[in-house]
């Protein structure tokens, strides 16, 4: 009775698994089609298309009527045009035609029958004669125009490259609880695609100078006359995009068995280096490779990256990149810092998972795909660059939560009055949440969910509510109850992630050895350079005078006990303090700053024939400047002449005027009249500094 018992219990078993895996397939048997017909008229901006859409009724209801979305129709105004980051939008602006975009309805039919529809407000509903029953197929014909509007937006043309995203009637989703379609708009805040997986063959016809960049494979090429029709073919996609130009060129690399190429506008209108474009796609090959191993395999052989006019930022669309215009990268080192464009790349090379993978309603719930996004984009710099990169967990998120009134992360695009609102809740504060749960649950736990997470919703649309089921199964009740707590209330500020002192600190002290480094790679040696070295660890070593005057005794301690405090405090550096009459030989050699009077001071003295500015001298001369040597005190920096591998920052006084302490408390005594002016962790782009009375001089003597 019990072996009858369990064998049924596995019948059962085997039975629900087999029909979800059934049910699965045949969802993905039955995914919608699109065969398009697309031509640009390069001239008139304009492309006519024709798109038949083959839909099958997986729903669980008769549907009376089909809903299309008509984004392009968001840019026919300038109150709807959505600008990434809002950076276009400026008060009592005016549209030009030219920069207008639209597209039109001609013709629809079903199943070969004209039919009847409105074109409202960025939706095309369409009424059914009879109602689409549940497992019926029908084919929607729709003959249209769209006007590529001129600018720099998501969808646009300049140039002669074109960026065509989210320009076509898409097929909306039906909700079943609600019973309605969703009809949102473009909202100029944020992004609002939505839409299911679908398969595409699309034939493009376009000059045959133009290189295509588009989602999917391009599978066959034929040229006519001054044009030429490309077959693209995309499967299992959410989406289907476009971007071309005459002046592309491409590089490709592949990884993991996927191609990934690099489209790049390189011609005499728009020249390129090689050394930038191969380190953005070093970069996102990098990444891909990256999530593949951490999260899941990316589900495409193909990927493209395109560069083009967007403004703003960049994009994420199926197997395509949207960048804007690549900064020069030739110079760049990203090993503790990764500059804008390469920062955008990775960004969007996330997305080619979460949205493109794992779908979500954007307008609905942003923080599901950008917010994860976001946070990583900082954890991949993390892990394959260290803990404290610029571009990391540590100093992309940590460092920047604060307690402030927000909305609940699980908001739509339409709570939000501006984009610093959206940004502060999505970009900064959303990702938190994810750092919040790897710091509850450890790494091993956290790479899990998102495993789990990505194997779930890989080609569906996944919830808020469906990731917090996957937190909850994996890390336990307690830990799902505080995260859903999390998602759900305003003003989430997750205290316990903040930086500690000590790694805030270190945060510090890695951003002023990357300035000071940029600076002295842009203009040589400065003063700050002194800085540098020991930031860098190495020993520098202040040498106190032995002859003070003792009017300005108090005023040199002072200057001494801040410089070494603020060395300590703030880059966790302790510089050493030797008197003059006790300094070795061997100290000499290192690196030193050196404070007194020039006739005063032996070291001065016994160097004042090697320095490049000669304070011994009763005229003092700097690239044809000539300065009397009388009432004046300063600053320069130098190669140690004793040593050429270490430095020498001379700061020198006026016997004849007394050493001004740093104002005290209630005292109205400029900071700039004091000693501290020649402090080298406040000024550190110059050479040298000298005061003739009250006229200061400062520059590059060489």
């Amino acid at each position: 009775m019990k072996r009858k018992k369990f064998l049924s219990i596995l019948l059962v078993l085997a039975i629900l698994l087999s029909s979800f895996h059934l049910g699965f397939a045949a969802e993905l048997d039955s995914l919608t089609k699109y065969d398009m017909n697309i031509i640009l008229k390069d001239k008139d901006r304009i492309v006519e298309g024709e798109q038949t859409v083959k839909f099958t009724n997986t729903y669980n209801t008769d549907l009376k009527e089909l809903v299309f979305h008509l984004y392009p129709d968001a840019y026919n105004s300038y109150e709807t045009m959505p600008a990434i980051g809002g950076m276009f939008h400026m008060e009592g602006r005016e549209i030009t035609e030219e920069e207008k975009g639209y597209i039109k309805i001609h013709k629809v039919y079903i199943d070969e029958k004209e039919a009847q529809y409105t074109d409202d407000n960025q939706i095309l509903k369409i009424k059914m004669e009879e109602p689409i029953k549940t497992g019926k197929e029908v084919d929607i014909k729709i003959k249209f125009t769209l006007k590529v509007p001129e600018g720099n937006h998501r969808l646009h043309h300049l140039g002669g490259t074109y960026s065509l995203t989210n320009w076509y009637p898409i097929l909306s989703i039906y909700d079943e609880n609600t019973k309605k379609w969703d009809e949102n708009p473009y909202h100029p805040i944020g992004e609002s695609n939505y839409s299911d997986v679908s398969n595409y063959n699309v034939k493009l016809t376009v000059p045959k100078n133009m290189v295509v960049a588009p989602t999917g494979s391009i599978v066959d090429e034929k040229e006519d006359g001054d044009n030429k029709t490309i077959t693209i073919k995309a499967e299992k996609v959410r989406d289907f995009v476009i971007l071309m130009s005459h002046a592309y060129k491409v590089k490709t690399k592949e990884v993991d068995g996927i191609k990934i190429s690099n489209y790049y506008m390189d011609d005499k209108d728009y020249p390129r280096d090689n050394k930038s474009v191969d380190k953005v796609l070093d970069e996102v090959a990098k990444t891909v490779k990256f999530m593949n191993k951490t999260v899941g395999k990316y589900p495409y052989d193909e990927l493209r990256i395109a560069e083009t006019f967007l403004g703003g930022g960049a994009m994420e669309y199926p197997q395509v990149i949207q960048m804007g215009r690549y900064m020069d990268l030739s110079q760049v080192d990203i090993k503790e810092r990764a500059p804008f464009t390469i920062e955008a790349a990775v960004h969007e090379t996330m997305h080619q998972w979460w949205y493109v993978g794992v779908g979500n309603n954007e307008f609905k719930e942003p923080f599901l795909d950008e917010s994860l996004t976001v946070f990583m984009t900082a954890y991949y710099f993390e892990k394959e660059y260290g803990k404290y990169h610029e571009n990391g967990v540590s100093y992309r998120i940590r460092k920047s939560i604060y307690p402030s009134n927000i909305l609940p992360l699980n908001s739509s695009v339409d709570d939000f009055n501006d984009w610093g609102d959206y940004s502060e809740t999505i970009y900064t504060r959303g990702p938190a949440f994810f750092e919040d749960l790897r710091q509850r649950v450890g790494e091993e736990k956290f790479i899990k969910i998102l495993q789990t997470y990505y194997e779930r919703y890989q080609f569906k649309n996944a919830t808020i509510d469906g990731l917090l089921d996957v937190i909850e199964k994996i890390a336990g009740k307690e830990i799902g109850n505080v995260m859903k707590k999390a998602v759900t209330e305003p003003n989430y500020y997750p205290k316990d992630i903040e930086l500690t002192q000590e790694e805030r600190a270190n945060y510090y002290r890695n951003q002023e050895k990357r300035h000071l480094k940029m600076v002295e790679e842009d203009r040589g040696l400065i003063i700050g350079s002194i800085i540098l070295r020991a930031l860098e660890g190495e020993d520098v070593i202040i040498v106190k005078p032995d002859y003070i005057k003792e009017e300005d005794s108090a005023g040199i301690e002072h200057f001494i006990r801040r410089l070494t405090e603020d060395s300590s405090f703030e880059f966790d550096n302790e510089m050493k303090v030797v008197e003059e009459k006790k300094i070795t030989e061997k100290d000499k050699k290192g690196n030193l700053i050196l404070i007194g009077y020039p006739d005063k001071n032996s070291i001065m003295k016994e160097m004042a024939s090697n320095l490049p500015i000669r304070i011994d001298s009763d005229i003092i001369s700097i690239n044809g400047v000539y300065i009397k040597n009388e009432n004046i005190s300063g600053s320069f920096i130098l190669e140690n002449p004793n040593n050429s591998k270490k430095l020498m920052l001379i700061i020198f006084l006026d016997e004849n005027k007394d050493v001004k302490e740093e104002p005290k408390e209630g005292e109205y005594i400029l900071f700039n009249n004091t000693i501290h002016k020649y402090n080298p962790m406040y000024q550190s782009y110059d050479q040298f500094m000298i005061d003739v009375n009250d006229i200061e001089i400062k520059g590059m003597y060489k």
